[in-house]
């Protein structure tokens, strides 16, 4: 009777050179493979996390990917690096803009770091690849995020607006555009009367448009 093989010796310096070969080369599924190897005996390994999560999104692995970009991006949280893991997040969502929680992640990093602005604009930059009329609930759950850190963002309140009119939730939107309307001025307040009156048309709202055309007040 033949003797069993014995498994070979896990070797991580070969492995990784082999991988780090083969992605030079582009050749993806190998690299990946190679790189499986090591999270095999590794599995909470940020670094080859962040290596393989590219790839994976090369061979449209999507799922995958984004599970690699999670897990490194949390292992630069606990060793304290919270602007590679931002960074991290921000080349996730770049590569899988389509996945909400990703940008939602990079705005609360940006954030807990006490930088709001970026926050905004992350979010602000997610909602634009949430555009058809399936994926409006995405877009609508990052402006509302963007709302809550900042309510007078024009930008924000206004997209958002315009996004529940058009999911049926009038009501609420002629409210964020009342309230817009307190206090904007000139082309913000001319864009904020034209869509209450075309929301709701009235003699009232026909005036108001009418007098920001001409005072921009």
């Amino acid at each position: 009777m033949p003797m069993l093989a014995r498994s070979k010796s896990y070797d991580r310096t070969r492995l990784l050179k082999r991988a780090a070969a083969a992605r030079k080369k582009r050749k993806h599924k190998k690299a990946i493979a190679l790189y499986r190897e090591v999270l095999a005996v590794e599995p909470e390994n940020s670094e080859i996390h962040q290596k393989i999560a590219p790839l994976l999104v090369h061979t449209r692995q999507g799922s995958e990917a984004m599970a690699s970009y999670q897990k490194a991006a949390q292992g630069m949280l606990v060793r304290g690096f919270d602007d590679r893991a931002i960074g991290l997040y921000r080349a996730a969502a770049d590569n899988l803009p389509r996945e909400a929680t990703l940008w939602r992640s990079v705005a609360e990093l940006e954030t807990r770091r006490g930088r709001k602005a970026d926050a905004i604009e992350a979010l602000l930059d997610g909602r634009q690849h949430f555009r058809s009329r399936k994926r409006r609930p995405e877009a609508i759950g990052l402006l509302i995020q963007a709302r809550k850190l900042d309510p007078t963002d024009f930008r924000v309140s206004y997209d958002l607006a315009c996004l529940l009119a058009k999911s049926g939730q009038r009501r609420h939107a002629l409210r964020l555009l009342a309230e817009l309307a307190m206090r904007s001025k000139g082309r913000n307040l001319r864009r904020v009367r034209a869509r209450l009156l075309w929301l709701s048309p009235s003699p009232t709202s026909a005036w108001r448009y009418l007098r920001a055309l001409s005072v921009g007040r």
